[in-house]
């Protein structure tokens, strides 16, 4: 929700903790042009998280954070990773960061995004509550959870894999890949509305 993570900021800084953004989701891209989840706000984390996005399945995951906070880990903690500095892992990495650029996928989840939105905000039907989301990171809240559970169950049948989550387990969440052009969206869409009509 809007504001949400500048209440954090000041919550923490009250608190003397640090700020963290998981980008494992929401980074790289999927949210569009600003290319971070957190980026919305004004408020800055201490340290952001990244994940499998970011080696195109290829495992791999990046912490970014300040030289100080950093330093201060370092003097005081000791870090051990079987998979640490693996240079396959980062020349993957490297690879999808290049593809993401060359190929503008930000620009891509921008526009994709809101013209799928747009699209499904466009299905009559009343058990959809709300449709929202940035980029190719869009949620749809249905009525309750059971609903929400055999949509994701028939979408999966018909070969588009979604998930569902929530407070109440009852908003589906899209995230197709960002390479995804209209056409793509397209099939959602109406396999969405077929999984809705069975549902």
């Amino acid at each position: 929700p809007s504001g949400v993570l500048e209440k954090a900021r000041a919550w923490a800084d009250r608190a003397g903790c640090l700020l963290v953004a998981d980008e494992v989701q929401a980074g790289l891209g999927r949210v569009g042009e600003r290319f971070w989840g957190f980026a919305a706000s004004p408020a800055v984390p201490d340290i952001v998280t990244l994940g499998k996005p970011l080696g195109n399945g290829y495992p791999i995951g990046a912490v970014v954070t300040s030289a100080q906070i950093a330093e201060e880990f370092a003097a005081s903690e000791h870090f051990f990773s079987t998979f640490g500095g693996s240079p396959v892992a980062t020349a993957a990495a490297n690879a999808v960061l290049d593809v993401v650029e060359t190929e503008n996928l930000a620009s891509n989840a921008q526009e994709v995004g809101a013209y799928l939105v747009e699209s499904l905000a466009a299905i009559d039907d009343g058990r959809i509550a709300d449709v929202r989301g940035p980029g190719l990171f869009v949620g749809i809240e249905l009525e309750n959870e059971p609903l929400a559970h055999a949509v994701v169950n028939n979408m999966r049948s018909r070969g588009v894999l979604i998930g569902s989550t929530g407070a109440d387990g009852n908003v589906l969440k899209i995230r197709p890949p960002l390479v995804c052009r209209p056409h793509h969206a397209d099939i959602i869409v109406a396999t969405l509305i077929e999984s809705l009509r069975k549902a």
